[in-house]
């Protein structure tokens, strides 16, 4: 019971904080850290050496000795100068969020945000709920964050933490970033059977019109039938563009519970499939019609869509 209600009382301290968060720092393309960012605290080993310059100022006052006093001097000058080191080595950091990405429900989504005035950055650490936390000797230009979701749809990066302990790790320097850095998950691909991909590639059962044959013709083209009642005058089949060309595909999305998460991972290995064979489809979901089209534009927004579903 005393663990119950110590959770419920850790939840609201940390809801009401991120309320004030929110206020203090609403969601934004770009950050940069400024003073009312920044919190500055000892870390424990920095408590532990406050600590002992409280017991050193005391010997050196107790037995009067002043070599003492002069070593809890420096030892205290050390320890503002860790403090202003470690603010200023966050301080004026830009931080900006990136493209949108796009990944797939059981992979990776690979996230990049943007850095400005990194130089000279030094020993910091970034962590979040949704991606493994990082560490950087000198940071780097770009962040490279994968974060791992584990269902489809659209996704807003949570609120993460940029941290320093520069230089001597006796003081932490650390800030909360929210930035509007949506992206996302597709569901996972299926494996297709082979007789739907090759289904995909038949050519129409009725030709447009019927050619002599000619030298170098496929054989594949050669109209069998017809070579066996005129041996003497064989033919070749011929197609125009347009019947070629399938007609458009057409998906709908009637599935629920468990059936629908397999009918959204065959229809999105079908998109692709339709994508890369250059033909048009058109996408059906509850709510959402999407008129026949193709093109990477078209493929993203029938896969937003499945996501969505």
């Amino acid at each position: 019971m005393t663990l119950t209600f110590r959770q419920q009382l850790n939840s609201r301290l940390r809801q009401r904080f991120y309320r004030w968060l929110d206020k203090r720092q609403p969601a934004s393309a770009e950050v940069r850290l400024r003073q009312h960012l920044l919190f500055v605290f000892p870390t424990a080993y920095g408590g532990w050496f406050v600590l002992l310059i409280v017991l050193l100022y005391l010997f050196g006052t107790n037995y009067q000795n002043n070599l003492i006093l002069l070593c809890a001097y420096l030892l205290l000058s050390l320890f503002c100068f860790c403090i202003l080191a470690a603010f200023f080595n966050l301080y004026q950091l830009k931080i900006s969020a990136g493209s949108v990405p796009i990944g797939y429900a059981g992979s990776a989504v690979q996230l990049t945000l943007q850095l400005d005035n990194y130089q000279h950055k030094k020993m910091c650490a970034v962590s979040g709920q949704n991606f493994t936390p990082l560490f950087f000797e000198t940071l780097p230009k770009e962040l490279q964050l994968d974060l791992y979701p584990h269902r489809r749809g659209y996704y807003q990066l949570q609120r993460f933490t940029v941290g320093s302990s520069y230089p001597f790790g006796l003081i932490r320097c650390w800030t909360h970033i929210q930035l509007q850095q949506p992206y996302w998950v597709y569901p996972e691909p299926a494996e297709l059977p082979s007789s739907v991909s090759t289904a995909t590639l038949q050519p129409p059962d009725h030709p447009d019109q019927l050619a002599p044959y000619y030298a170098g013709a496929p054989a594949s083209a050669i109209d069998w039938k017809r070579l066996a009642k005129n041996p003497w005058q064989p033919v070749i089949r011929q197609y125009s563009p347009s019947t070629t060309a399938q007609h458009p595909r057409h998906l709908m999305v009637d599935a629920t519970g468990l059936a629908l998460e397999r009918q959204l991972s065959e229809f999105c290995a079908l998109l692709l499939q339709f994508e890369q064979q250059g033909q048009s489809y058109s996408l059906s979901t509850p709510g959402t019609e999407i008129t026949a089209s193709h093109g990477q534009a078209h493929l993203h927004r029938c896969l937003q869509a499945l996501a969505l579903c």
